[in-house]
């Protein structure tokens, strides 16, 4: 179910009637989930079940992680939940592009074997859904979470259907303590665990309705033209190309950020604070500080759980923190994407990055 929708419009509304109507305010958390599930299930059917795996496989090593003593042991915990995690990720979105190069590689070789493609259907949100669970286990690995006492509380994190399509992708540590907020409340008081607020209702229907002003009017409207010059660019003008690269520019951001922006809105209307994601980035001085104005979420995301790791017990050597900046680069290009274009996107980010620096 994408946000520039009818369906979507309508899905919404009627969630936020029934958490308005529905009495039993116990019920509320349940149905958020059942929501949430419901929202996945419309775009993805059966691949849902990839979505619940991811749910019950950090839940249960969150637990596993906490409750163990000896730190090689949680090392060991955390490597096979990653694992898990970056497996899935990789079975689904990967495995062609592998074997493509391996047969490419095969043929370069004159090896006379090739491997069939296994044609996987993407899931859809994997890559977001992926790097928000990870979050999880590793933020109980290095003590800054506690772990849920209830499958509930992990599965409408991983799930949370404002933003589990286009992001921002979630902090557990942000995310979780208010969740836990409105559950203890909802032990504590009579208060609903999903009030409509009156300054969160307006300020979240300003962000959807910029949101949705970004994808459809802009970002809809300049994407014939993009396409148009970038399915057959060979002997345009010059001029021409240059106003395909601009127009493809503003297309990815107000399409992006405007996904981005009507997931922020949906989530504090429901009560939820989610992070921006976008922050001016045409106005940023270098392209260290466009990546930190762009998909914050995501490039904040590498910094943290792979940059920082690699350079930090290598304190002031150059070389490696060169190697951490290109290697957290190529993982961010591919992220995006399976294939070369990605992983070269990536790696010239990395040495622009890397040469500022330096």
């Amino acid at each position: 179910m994408l946000f520039n929708t009818v369906e979507f419009v309508i899905f919404f509304i009627i969630i936020l009637s029934i958490f308005v109507i529905l009495k039993n305010r116990h019920f509320h958390h349940i149905f958020l989930l059942g929501a949430s599930y419901l929202f996945f299930y419309w775009s993805s059917n059966y691949l849902i079940t990839l979505l619940i795996f991811t749910s019950v496989w950090v839940f249960y090593f969150g637990k596993i992680i906490h409750h163990t003593t000896d730190k090689k042991t949680k090392k060991i915990l955390l490597a096979i939940s990653l694992a898990g995690n970056l497996g899935l990720l990789g079975f689904f979105k990967y495995s062609d592009f592998v074997i493509t190069e391996f047969n490419f590689l095969g043929q370069y070789l004159d090896l006379g074997t090739e491997i069939p493609l296994l044609n996987i259907a993407l899931p859809i949100a994997i890559s977001f859904y992926t790097f928000q669970s990870m979050s999880y286990t590793i933020d109980i690995y290095r003590g800054k979470l506690e772990p849920s006492k209830s499958l509930r509380e992990v599965a409408i994190f991983v799930a949370f259907f404002p933003q589990i399509i286009a992001g921002p992708i979630l902090r557990a540590k942000d995310f979780l303590p208010q969740l836990r907020e409105k559950m203890d409340k909802l032990k504590l008081t009579k208060l609903r665990f999903i009030r409509l607020e009156k300054a969160n209702l307006q300020i979240g229907v300003t962000m959807m309705a910029l949101g949705f002003f970004k994808k459809m009017f802009f970002a809809d409207n300049i994407a014939p033209m993009v396409n148009e010059i970038f399915s057959m660019p060979m002997g345009l003008e010059s001029f021409t190309i240059i106003w395909g690269t601009i127009g493809f520019g503003i297309q990815v951001y107000c399409d992006f950020s405007g996904y981005s922006d009507i997931a922020i809105g949906a989530a504090l209307i429901l009560g939820f604070k989610i992070p921006l994601n976008f922050n001016k980035p045409f106005f940023a001085t270098s392209p260290a500080d466009f990546w930190r104005r762009w998909h914050i979420s995501l490039s904040s995301w590498v910094k943290d759980y792979l940059f920082i790791p690699i350079v930090y017990r290598k304190i002031g050597s150059d070389l490696v923190l060169i190697f951490g900046v290109l290697f957290a680069f190529i993982l961010l290009g591919l992220w995006h994407g399976a294939g070369w274009n990605f992983i070269i996107f990536g790696l010239i980010h990395g040495i622009y990055v890397a040469i500022e620096t330096y």
